[in-house]
């Protein structure tokens, strides 16, 4: 196995729990997996965007 990986970051929207999973979802089925990840809010406290820090080892 290889020890170089590819880093790919990604930032949406938030619109519901069911979104974030299903990016997770996506994103694992295609050899990714979450590093980091980072969370914007509003002045109320409430999710406005979700910042995700994908990695991937190169073969």
């Amino acid at each position: 196995m290889s020890d170089h990986w590819e880093y790919q970051f990604v930032s949406f929207p938030a619109r519901t729990d069911e979104q974030v999973n299903a990016t997770l979802a996506d994103w694992g089925a295609h050899g990714w997996e979450p590093v980091h990840h980072a969370v914007a809010m509003d002045h109320d406290g409430i999710p406005t965007y979700y910042s995700f820090l994908f990695k991937r080892r190169l073969v």
